[in-house]
């Protein structure tokens, strides 16, 4: 009995730390005026999705510490462990369903940098042109000018 209270209390605690840390991140990701808003969509997503596991996660707990005060019949403890195992069921496919929109955003972002990466792959050679001109014209100066130190 006593490692169930504290197993309880574990989860609560760890819930509440959660639900303040993505509280804070949200609060910043707000606060935040240069975020695109495809980016300020995508922390709001991940930030209702991860309150609602963060949540459950305590509900959970809580439901662990008042296990000793569910009758010990038969229906009652099967309604009891249905909802526990309902709710990690619930969890779960949240989980899932945040680490796959997680790695679709990740996708995304790879495919924003190489493009941006191919564009700039293009204009070192123009730069590079420009810069040859540049020091071509730097070196015959120079050189003119030191045949004149003489």
């Amino acid at each position: 009995m006593l490692v169930t209270a504290v197993f309880a209390l574990i989860l609560i605690g760890i819930s509440g730390a959660m639900l303040d840390m993505h509280r804070r991140t949200w609060l910043g990701v707000q606060q935040d005026a240069t975020q695109p808003t495809n980016e300020r969509r995508y922390a709001r997503s991940q930030y209702r999705r991860r309150m609602q596991a963060s949540g459950i996660i305590g509900a959970i707990g809580a439901a662990i510490g008042c296990g000793p005060l569910v009758p010990r019949q038969p229906i009652a403890m099967a309604l009891y462990l249905l909802a526990i195992v309902g709710a990690c069921l619930v969890l779960i496919l949240l989980a899932a369903f945040d680490a796959w929109s997680t790695r679709q955003h990740v996708a995304r972002l790879r495919g924003e940098l190489l493009a941006n990466q191919a564009k700039l792959a293009h204009q070192p050679q123009l730069i590079s042109g420009a810069r040859n001109e540049t020091s071509q014209h730097d070196f015959v100066t120079t050189r003119s000018s030191s045949t004149h130190d003489c």
